[in-house]
């Protein structure tokens, strides 16, 4: 069962891993040359895919730490950041020059609606 004590680390672990895939991969295509988005809608263009890049980073150091606190404030940042970066997504063309479209669009309102659900039930006490 997934509690609100483990949620947090749950989610971190596995967007943080998800994050850092994505953005490497981006990254090293295109460093052979190739524009990632045309290549696949998964890869981004480098600003995009850095962006993925540092969070997937951020999230997996933070778990080093064992710290329910700060499990917990990664959690609402990265919440905060994402449905910004959707939103901004949504108002603007290719904001900062870069290639956010639809199914980056829908990928961020996954993720950051659904970090900001978990650190709401994370924030709840713990039943007896």
């Amino acid at each position: 069962m997934i509690t609100a004590a483990r949620g947090p680390r749950l989610y971190l672990a596995a967007v943080g891993l998800l994050l850092l895939g994505q953005g490497l991969a981006g990254l090293l295509v295109r460093a052979t040359g190739r524009d990632p988005h045309a290549a696949t809608r998964l890869l981004s263009d480098p600003m995009h895919s850095t962006i993925h890049l540092v969070w997937g980073i951020a999230m997996l150091l933070v778990l080093t730490r064992h710290d329910a606190g700060l499990d917990r404030a990664t959690l609402l940042a990265f919440g905060v950041f994402y449905v910004g970066f959707l939103a901004l997504g949504l108002l603007v063309h290719h904001p900062f020059g870069m290639q956010i479209d639809g199914k980056e669009n829908a990928f961020h309102a996954i993720v950051g609606p659904l970090a900001l659900i978990v650190w709401v039930i994370a924030r709840r006490p713990a039943e007896e």
